[in-house]
């Protein structure tokens, strides 16, 4: 066994006892409660108007900001098999595992919503770098 699987081993019960901890405080939440859907609107494809520079309201570097923290969120699935390979689904840390990547995930609904609905960034450029 290696030191990592040691180390992973004898962290078990702190890792139980601090995800219980958090589990037993944390208030649920959802992403739609973000989203100020009243703004949004059709894109040409259903009769609307396709994304423009000028309706955006964010700054060149909120925008870019924005795009790079998406973008790492859309990894989410890699970073789930990398870290559930290394940690294990069972036990604390699988359930660890999972809470994280849903949570994360639900950071990464709430942004894609935000910034489509406000026409925030280009939606196509966008998808785009989400399939590179």
């Amino acid at each position: 066994m290696s030191n990592t699987n040691h180390l992973l081993e004898a962290l078990e019960p702190v890792v139980a006892e601090n995800l219980d901890r958090h589990l037993g405080m944390a208030q649920e939440w959802h992403p739609h409660d973000y989203i100020p859907w009243s703004e949004g609107r059709d894109f040409a494809l259903l009769g609307g108007e396709d994304w423009s520079p000028e309706q955006s309201r964010l700054s060149e570097t909120a925008k870019a900001a924005m795009i790079t923290n998406l973008l790492t969120e859309d990894n989410l699935p890699s970073y789930h098999r990398e870290i559930a390979t290394r940690f294990g689904r069972d036990g604390a840390w699988g359930t660890w595992v999972g809470r994280w990547t849903a949570e994360e995930n639900r950071h990464g609904i709430a942004m894609r919503d935000y910034l489509v609905v406000t026409r925030g960034v280009d939606p196509v450029e966008l998808e785009r770098a989400r399939m590179d």
